[in-house]
């Protein structure tokens, strides 16, 4: 029996109320992961199968930690329980009912790339002009669309018209491919569970209880999917913090959580408002801060680890004497309080902004790492073998032919490739048969022919051995086979990004095999689907090393610092100038600054500058309304002080410290050379 006394009274009665719709309202910092992780071991310890327990996360991360968690907790007790994010529990779902979704198996999950391609050759084929009309900003109107599983209106004319006439050929175009986007992981089984009375019949009585976690990040499409799986029994418990709804420009919907009660009838609500991670000083800063949005839960956050250090507010000329400024100030508190570089984040509205922050911290010889970089799966080379992987299991897949016909070069041009591409569609052939067909295309040289015939036997051949050896050690061969290596120096003249370039190639044999490890039965086409869920995720450097963290504040949420500083306090940053001028509401911006300071355990800075350089014009800036919203009397030196500057023996002791740090980073060591 897990063991509840290391619960607080709310914790513990938010494990315990397990029957009907519950709302935990876990404030910033409060134990949210814990609650979940104990309630499912409470399930079981009340002798509840593992396979009627579902709870969804957000991340592949969030779901891992979860179940690290009740594993360590009950052991294999938890073997059973589906512990996923939405979108994985999708793809099972389309795994099982593929049939009646009309889907065969081995369907592919494009990435945005071949995404934006689909509505690109879409506009094209309806003539729109893709100077007027940016396939990315189609994109999204269309994710927009499914997200909240509506139709667009022509009648509004602008982007939405365009919309209504691209999207049934871009779905078309998914079909032909038997491939799903990101969007249809939720939409297309809401669809089903809606329309289907058998397939809603089999998953709302597949799962007997239903968790949610970051209850606020969700849309309209999973709160319908949520809807689905708990129809008839309602044991639903979301947890979640409407105070830190930040994503409404990618879909998420305040108001489910807002108005859980309309949407789960008979639900209670438990708050959980003691913080384990911040003081108390830092609390009510937030605190005070949040209480200015009308539309709200009441909750106020409080800590039993005292009230520690006052705020800081420091207003500089301008954003480069800014970004000075913090890298000044980070030397001598890391110097004062015998803190790692790890302990400090440097956190800002913008990406524009890092920019100036990182030259102010290069300069100082601070190591940092900026979080929110190129994403591993996105980068060419890594597209290029997965296209590869993506036609090995599922033919269909044309958009991942045409990315690999022809590379590494082989002598397939641009004109062969449209040539074969015209002869599917006046046919109606797929594109792989004629491929693998070729002498059916006409006007294909001889060539041609023979080349695309050996690449269709190297596919065939690697279909097999994917079947029935490591996929691990096949992916090396594959790797081999097409001399990624001879392509690769071919456009990369430096050895060194050769060598880079290969690395991230050779990664993802590794990562089959880390694959294959923690899932034994798994096949590639499982990897693929996992590698589709997890593109989103960003490269963000070490996060083991001793560097500062620089990111936006949308990339801080669920972190979290002993020392943060947050930048750029100013009117047209917080709140974000498109706010200001319309385009969005003051209260979500309101709890974008809320996240950011409650990311902040003992310390907490803000700055802002009189004055910025932005498309090359000064432009003078007023201190963010945010600020006056936190009582001075949680400041050191009140609201309008700058923190005293660093006296001229401080900067140069400072100084050295940032050249001693640098050459002990840099592996110097004493004695001459």
């Amino acid at each position: 029996m897990v063991d509840l006394n290391s619960l607080n009274p709310q914790q513990r009665e938010a494990v315990t109320t397990t029957e009907g719709p519950l709302l935990v309202l876990a404030g910033a910092g409060s134990g949210k992961t814990r609650v979940i992780t104990f309630r499912i071991a409470h399930l079981l310890d009340r002798g509840v199968g593992a396979e009627r327990i579902l709870a969804l996360s957000f991340t592949n991360k969030a779901a891992g930690e979860m179940q690290e968690r009740v594993a360590a907790m009950v052991g294999k007790r938890a073997r059973g329980a589906v512990l996923s994010t939405f979108h994985a529990l999708g793809v099972r779902f389309l795994r099982e009912e593929a049939e009646a979704v009309g889907l065969s198996k081995g369907f592919t999950i494009l990435d945005e790339g071949d995404q934006r391609d689909a509505v690109r050759a879409a506009l094209e084929q309806l003539g729109f002009s893709l100077d007027r009309y940016d396939p990315k900003q189609v994109h999204a109107r269309i994710s927009h669309y499914k997200g909240t599983l509506a139709e667009p209106n022509p009648r509004f004319g602008g982007l939405d018209a365009v919309v209504h006439h691209v999207l049934p050929l871009y779905q078309q175009r998914l079909r032909a491919l038997n491939a799903v986007d990101f969007d249809d992981l939720i939409g297309v089984p809401v669809t089903a569970m809606e329309t289907n009375p058998d397939v809603g019949a089999r998953w709302a009585q597949r799962f007997r209880y239903v968790m949610v976690d970051e209850y606020q990040d969700t849309n309209g499409a999973q709160l319908r999917m949520v809807k689905g799986l708990v129809r008839g029994h309602g044991n639903v418990c979301v947890v979640g913090d409407d105070d830190q709804s930040i994503y409404a420009w990618r879909g998420a919907v305040a108001g489910n959580i807002l108005r859980f009660d309309a949407h789960f009838p008979g639900a209670q609500m438990i708050a959980l408002t003691q913080n384990y991670r911040s003081t108390n000083h830092v609390l009510r800063a937030a605190n005070h801060v949040i209480r200015n949005n009308v539309e709200r839960h009441e909750k106020t956050l409080w800590s039993e680890l005292g009230d520690g250090a006052l705020l800081r507010y420091a207003l500089l000329d301008d954003d480069e004497e800014e970004a000075r400024w913090v890298a000044t100030d980070l030397l001598g508190q890391k110097r004062q309080r015998a803190l790692t570089w790890r302990d400090f984040a440097v956190l800002y509205r913008t990406n524009a902004q890092s920019r100036v922050v990182e030259e102010g911290i290069r300069q100082a010889g601070i190591p940092y790492r900026v979080v929110g970089g190129t994403r591993f799966y996105d980068r060419k080379e890594v597209r290029d073998l997965v296209g590869y992987l993506r036609v090995i299991t599922n033919p269909f897949d044309e958009a991942a032919y045409r990315r690999i016909v022809n590379y590494p070069p082989r002598g397939v041009g641009d004109v062969s490739i449209q040539r074969i591409g015209d002869h599917a569609r006046e046919t109606g052939e797929p594109f792989w048969r004629l491929v693998e067909r070729p002498e059916r295309v006409p006007d294909l040289t001889p060539k041609v022919q023979r080349v695309l015939k050996d690449l269709d036997a190297l596919l065939r051949t690697y279909r097999k051995r994917f079947a029935s050896e490591p996929m691990e050690a096949v992916c090396r061969d594959l790797i081999r086979a097409l001399n990624f290596a001879d392509a690769l120096v071919r456009v990369h003249k430096q050895p060194r990004q050769v060598r880079k370039r290969l690395d991230n190639v050779e990664e993802v044999a590794s990562a089959l095999r880390s694959f294959r490890e923690r899932n034994p039965e798994g096949t590639l086409d499982d990897y693929l689907a996992r590698l589709s869920l997890d593109t989103r995720r960003e490269e963000d450097g070490d996060a083991d090393a001793d560097e500062i963290s620089l990111m936006t504040l949308h990339g801080s949420k669920g972190l979290e610092f002993p020392f943060v500083y947050l930048v750029g306090c100013e009117e047209g940053l917080m709140p974000h100038q498109r706010v200001l001028d319309g385009d969005g509401e003051v209260a979500e911006e309101r709890r974008l600054v809320y996240v950011g300071i409650t990311r902040a355990q003992r310390h907490l800075t803000l700055t802002g500058a009189k004055r910025r350089l932005k498309f090359g014009k000064v432009q003078y800036r007023r201190p963010s309304r945010f600020l006056d919203e936190i009582p001075e009397a949680l400041f050191e030196g009140g609201r309008g002080g700058t923190p005293p500057a660093p006296s001229e023996a401080e900067r140069e002791q400072r100084n050295k410290d940032a050249f001693a740090e640098m050459f002990a980073t840099l592996g110097g060591g004493g004695g001459d050379r």
